[in-house]
């Protein structure tokens, strides 16, 4: 059964977690299984992600009508957000009803890290329930954020999908050849603050004052909050760091390949795509052990975990792994191979295809 999917989200060439999923859903076999399109809110001009400002409530308007449009041509409307926190939670449920308001079955996908922080009060969970009441089902990327969202809807109109990567598109490079000196380390993520850059920073700081050889490569840009966090880890980057800026999605396999292991010591998170795209590229992660992190990065295994905002524990980890290269490559070869047995992208396409699926046809 053909099902007609208007996937509604932020894609490229903006930036994040969403942006890349969307991409890969779109090239993906769930693209030959069901005939997918995309309705694309990336817009330009100054990041306000997440904040009631008249800019957010046009573009919210206009992005409504827009959903409400295309939704009358299709099965499903496949809404993709943060969902947290309110005004981010507020525009999921808006554009929910927009879909259903064109006669479509909808699906709200929660990708973000603070559904499991945010929604904590009761009152909070009955924000969801009416906000969320024309969405006929919800997937959670993260376990926490599945039984939160669970918490305030029911079990039964949520689904924890764990993320998945192209193991085709990431994949280790050629056999690795004679060491790199000094090694690389890669960080992939918005330029801010709560993704523990300025951490990591810190802890280049404190391994070059043990004479640890290291080089480290910031990828990303500026995050959806605003330039503020941006400024800050630009102006603190001198001399620690090599700011390579954003990148095509289909130049990260390289940038992984070109590094000798990965680095995400975020203060929260669910499921991040860049931790499978490095272990897909063969890469042991060091990161912290937040959302669902620890399922992805197997302890002392695929890679080392570490508390949240603690540049000196960080700082051991990545010593660790720098100054023991048969460690790094055996931490490497397990990522490919759990990767591979885990978290491959087909897997992510079976479970979105079967909740396709169940959902009964147009809701007019």
């Amino acid at each position: 059964m053909l099902v007609r999917v208007l996937l509604v989200g932020k894609g490229l060439p903006d930036r994040g977690g969403i942006a890349t999923f969307l991409s890969m859903l779109l090239q993906s076999e769930l693209a030959e299984r069901h005939e997918l399109g995309l309705l694309n809110l990336a817009h330009t001009g100054e990041r306000q992600g997440g904040r009631a400002t008249w800019a957010n409530a046009r573009r919210t308007l206009q992005d409504i009508f827009a959903t409400w449009r295309r939704a009358r041509h299709v099965d499903v409307v496949h809404v993709h957000t943060a969902m947290a926190p309110l005004v981010t939670m507020l525009r999921a449920g808006v554009l929910a009803a927009a879909g259903r308001a064109g006669g479509a079955r909808v699906v709200v996908h929660a990708h973000g890290g603070l559904v499991q922080l945010w929604l904590t009060s009761r009152r909070r969970r009955a924000l969801v329930r009416a906000a969320l009441s024309c969405a006929d089902h919800v997937v959670a990327v993260s376990a926490d954020g599945r039984d939160a969202v669970a918490a305030a809807l029911g079990a039964s109109r949520v689904s924890y999908v764990m993320n998945g990567v192209d193991t085709r598109a990431f994949s280790p490079g050629e056999e690795p050849g004679e060491e790199r000196v000094p090694p690389r380390v890669v960080y992939v993520g918005l330029l801010s603050p709560r993704k523990g850059v300025l951490d990591l920073l810190d802890a280049a700081r404190a391994l070059r004052a043990r004479g640890v050889p290291m080089e480290l490569w910031l990828v990303g840009g500026t995050p959806d909050e605003g330039a503020t966090g941006e400024l800050e880890v630009t102006s603190r980057a001198a001399g620690l760091a090599e700011l390579l800026g954003v990148r095509e999605h289909a130049d990260m396999p390289r940038m992984y390949r070109e590094a000798d292991l990965f680095c995400l010591p975020s203060w929260w998170e669910a499921m991040p795509l860049s931790v499978l795209e490095a272990m897909a590229c063969g890469l042991p992660v060091v990161a912290t052990s937040v959302g669902d992190i620890p399922i992805e990065v197997e302890a002392e295994v695929t890679g080392l975990l570490v508390p949240v905002k603690s540049p000196d524990a960080l700082a051991d980890a990545l010593e660790r792994l720098l100054v023991d290269e048969d460690l790094r490559r055996r931490m490497g070869r397990a990522s490919r191979e759990r990767v591979e047995q885990r978290f491959s992208l087909d897997r992510t396409v079976d479970e979105l295809d079967r909740i396709f699926r169940r959902l009964p046809r147009r809701a007019s």
